[in-house]
């Protein structure tokens, strides 16, 4: 028999699923309440903390009408999303949602929307969306296909095992500047779910070299950026780091921005990604971070 600990992701993911229906399916800012904690923590820079001022956030967003809601991209238009993981008590969303393509008018490109949410006590206590201030996403047109895919649901998977190998591919790859190193971590038919990417192994490593044309160098004993979030469920592990980003008003104050990359995991190799960064505003380096709530 399952025990409440094993239960619990189970039981959180169908929390989010009818907080998502309840809410912005059903368009309806007042049922917050009934999933949201009064002193809901929200980690990203799209509204204050509290239950009641997101359900105000929402409410004004859906007076306006389906093509108002961007900031608050949670759902996406409740379009059934690409995948859900819970582990512990954290659940993740991932929607697809094809933006404007700042290259080719008229065309689109790939991008993924994540929301990150803790459950206490049966309620949303803390939330960290993907939201990059600089381009909120737009919501893609009725008909686009929702891309959804299938969790793994084998006992035998080591989701430590398989967060180590994420967190580990950073460090020796992107840290350490070295795309000789893709080949200890990535399958050689890896499949890149975003179009504004090289495809394959071989194309991560052209990627890796580009970028670090002065590489490679000493590979850091940890993470230069620790990630902020790692979440894992089944084959499936879902990273975020907290990049601060300069505020569009030009004030130099940073906001929290939470770069998303998810991963499939099969035979200790990535196989798959999906990116969360926007080609038409790709996060720049960071600066200090703001006071880490997490």
């Amino acid at each position: 028999m399952a025990t409440s600990t094993e239960q619990e992701p189970r039981i959180n993911k169908l929390l989010i699923d009818r907080f998502l229906t309840d809410v912005f399916a059903a368009r309806n800012a007042d049922a917050v309440a009934d999933y949201v904690a009064p002193d809901l923590v929200q980690h990203g820079a799209d509204v204050a903390d509290g239950a009641e001022a997101f359900a105000d956030l929402l409410r004004r967003e859906f007076d306006r009408g389906p093509a108002a809601d961007q900031g608050t991209a949670d759902a996406s238009g409740l379009r059934e999303p690409v995948f859900v993981v819970g582990e512990n008590d954290l659940v993740c969303v991932c929607h697809y949602m094809p933006q404007p393509n700042p290259d080719a008018p008229g065309t689109t490109f790939d991008y993924y929307a994540f929301t990150t949410y803790r459950i206490r006590e049966g309620r949303i206590a803390e939330r960290w969306p993907s939201l990059n201030k600089i381009a909120p996403p737009q919501l893609p047109a009725p008909g686009t296909p929702t891309r959804t895919t299938t969790v793994s649901s084998s006992p035998s998977i080591d989701i430590e095992a398989n967060k180590r190998l994420v967190v580990d591919f950073y460090r020796c790859v992107f840290d350490a500047q070295n795309p000789d190193a893709v080949k200890d971590f990535v399958d050689e038919d890896y499949l890149q779910h975003v179009s504004h990417y090289p495809p394959g192994r071989a194309g991560l490593e052209k990627f890796v070299r580009d970028r670090f044309p002065d590489g490679p160098v000493p590979t850091p004993p940890e993470p230069l950026i620790p990630p902020a979030l790692i979440v894992a469920e089944g084959d499936i592990v879902v990273v975020a780091g907290l990049l601060p980003q300069a505020e569009p008003d030009g004030s130099g104050a940073l906001y929290p921005y939470f770069v998303y990359d998810a991963y499939r995991v099969r035979r200790q190799r990535l196989v798959e990604h999906w990116s969360g960064i926007d080609k038409s505003a790709p996060p720049k380096p960071p600066g200090p971070p703001p006071a880490s709530r997490t």
